[in-house]
């Protein structure tokens, strides 16, 4: 009977060690009982001077729709709601007036959840926190900031909020 030859374990060269992602490196260094600390990078001051541009254009420009809304919905509160006596055609009227209230103040309690949203951004700013994942403390992306410079999430837990946003309804 003849044996095959297999190459002996002693033969093989070791794998070259590859470089472990700080992250992997960190839960690795933590252990069981100690929690992964994982610190974001701070904004550079060149940045955070634009997104506190970014943010405070944003403001002004929320404060004047704010405003422009507050205006208009002043004038179409005092028009007088069509009489409802008996006609079909007011009724139409009095729900689309109806309709278009509700509209302007949904559209108006959108804005203003904006301008919160806003404002917390530039408190951060004034904090030193800015740029830094409410979910996960990672850095937020420069890209995302400069798209959305009031973001508090990172790509990531916006996707994983969304998810689970999805999943409740």
């Amino acid at each position: 009977m003849s044996r095959k030859r297999t190459k002996s374990t002693s033969s093989r060269r070791p794998r070259p060690l590859r470089a472990r992602p700080r992250a992997v490196r960190q839960a690795a260094a933590a252990g069981p009982d100690r929690p992964r600390v994982v610190r974001a990078r701070p904004v550079p001051a060149g940045r955070l001077e634009m997104y506190s541009r970014l943010l405070l254009e944003e403001r002004r420009r929320l404060r004047e729709e704010l405003s422009e809304m507050e205006e208009h919905q002043v004038k179409t509160e005092e028009k007088p709601v069509a009489d409802v006596s008996g006609y079909e055609d007011d009724l139409v009227d009095v729900a689309t007036e109806t309709f278009e209230r509700e509209k302007g103040l949904a559209l108006e309690s959108s804005v203003q959840g904006l301008l919160e949203m806003v404002e917390e951004a530039l408190r951060k700013v004034r904090e030193g926190t800015y740029g830094i994942c409410e979910g996960c403390g990672q850095s937020i992306d420069a890209n995302r900031l400069r798209a959305i410079p009031y973001a508090r999430l990172c790509i990531r837990c916006k996707e994983r909020e969304e998810r689970l946003r999805r999943v409740a309804r």
